[in-house]
């Protein structure tokens, strides 16, 4: 999904745990503008990784993640949070990553992360639980920061058939649509670095009325977000449109028919497009 690289086995290094077990359970820090002086910790037992396989992130990806990350880039980098600090407008997210112990094969160290964003969801602060992981990790790399006026763009897009998503002229997700959600936006998202927004466009086919089309091309796209929040992306840095039948792939003549619905099928589509600097 994101590249991350799986590794056998679960267990804890005594020292890392012996700390973390200290901490409680209410884990929302007081922050400011994506600051705090004291990082609040939640309890290791209680983080519930989406994808599994996050437990184990990329070193590289951590080293990337720096003052002014944006936070749909974090997820790209090291995936989902792992607690459920909110949904929309969330500041602080937390995660449980282990690290592999060189000199005792199959042993791991256990180690917090905390991601804190500002006002504008970028991140501000970042903290290691225990403070010793950071050495794990080693220092966040020099990335070449974006030109200030450099115009956002689109990098990288996708597109899934709405008949696939959908039932014929229904906006609710359909049985299996979600594996292919899934799919489409991490092929995007592994494809872009310095990654703003996700931008999800609803298309039909002429079929049916203007106001209609456009209707239901807006109310595909929104439930294509609403999946993905439930799954961990910022709901804030996903925009959803909805363009009826314009841009059409295809041109099919002749009233409504079966075979014509057949044909208009590339025109009924969501695309999922990455936005960039």
């Amino acid at each position: 999904m994101f590249n991350f690289k799986r590794m056998p086995g679960f267990a804890l290094a005594l020292a890392a745990a012996a700390t973390l077990s200290a901490c409680g359970s209410t884990h929302l820090s007081r922050i400011d503008d994506g600051q705090t002086q004291q990082p609040v910790w939640p309890a290791v037992e209680k983080a519930r990784p989406i994808v599994e396989s996050t437990v184990f992130p990329q070193v590289e990806a951590l080293r990337k993640i720096d003052v002014g990350t944006p936070k749909l880039e974090v997820y790209r980098l090291i995936g989902h949070p792992m607690y459920r600090e909110g949904i929309a407008g969330v500041h602080e997210w937390d995660y449980v990553f282990k690290f592999p112990l060189a000199d005792q094969p199959g042993q791991y160290m256990t180690c917090q992360y905390k991601v804190l964003f500002d006002d504008h969801m970028q991140a501000r602060q970042t903290f290691w639980n225990p403070a010793g992981c950071a050495g794990v990790v080693g220092p966040v790399q020099a990335v070449q920061p974006a030109q200030p006026d450099a115009p956002a763009r689109v990098v990288a897009a996708t597109e899934v058939s709405a008949d696939f998503l959908f039932d014929f002229d229904s906006g609710a997700l359909a049985p299996g649509a979600t594996q292919a959600i899934d799919s489409k936006v991490m092929e995007v998202l592994d494809k872009a670095e310095r990654v703003e927004a996700l931008r999800v466009i609803g298309f039909t086919d002429r079929l049916g009325s203007e106001t209609y089309n456009q209707q239901l091309s807006l109310k595909r796209a929104e439930a294509v977000k609403q999946y993905l929040v439930s799954r961990g992306v910022p709901g804030e840095a996903i925009l959803t449109s909805g363009r009826g039948a314009a841009e059409p792939v295809v041109n099919c003549p002749g009233a409504k028919s079966p075979s014509v619905v057949a044909c208009l099928k590339p025109n009924r589509r969501v695309r999922i497009e990455v936005v960039a600097r």
